[in-house]
């Protein structure tokens, strides 16, 4: 398994290895552990472009999902707006890295097939629910372990 952690923007210098050591547990419990997985860092203009080219919003958003073929060995990517969620993130008494990991969480369920929008409560609950449980798992390592103050 490959997770690629790409950061192509400018807004802040998030730690990659720590975002590698928190997301592993979760790639874990997922059993994706040996899969791809390309992750990028963007910033608002960047995000907002891809919004754009592919779900026609023209506005930034927090993460969005692009799934490959799982069978092949590949996943997919997450991109992740590090300027939109860091701000939120910190509103809520995170660190930057918990909030980007919370998001990869988000990300990679939509890679998994899970969805929240245009369905059925009940589906969009059992999404919501699963990406609790695993950033609790995240919160929980992180602090056993120390990685995250």
């Amino acid at each position: 398994m490959s997770l690629y952690i790409l950061d192509k923007q400018h807004f802040a210098v998030p730690d990659l290895k720590l975002l590698h050591s928190l997301l592993m547990p979760v790639l874990t419990e997922l059993e994706i552990a040996n899969l791809d997985i390309e992750i990028e860092l963007l910033d608002d203009p960047q995000i907002a472009q891809l919004n754009e080219k592919f779900f026609s919003r023209s506005r930034p958003t927090n993460v969005l999902s692009f799934p490959l073929d799982k069978e092949s060995g590949h996943l997919g990517s997450v991109v992740v707006s590090v300027e939109t969620v860091g701000p939120e993130t910190r509103a809520l008494g995170y660190t930057l890295a918990e909030g980007i990991v919370y998001y990869l969480i988000h990300g990679i369920l939509h890679l998994l097939g899970y969805e929240h929008v245009d369905v059925e409560l009940e589906v969009a609950s059992l999404m919501e629910k699963r990406q609790d449980e695993l950033f609790e798992l995240v919160l929980k390592r992180a602090a056993l372990t120390g990685v995250v103050k």
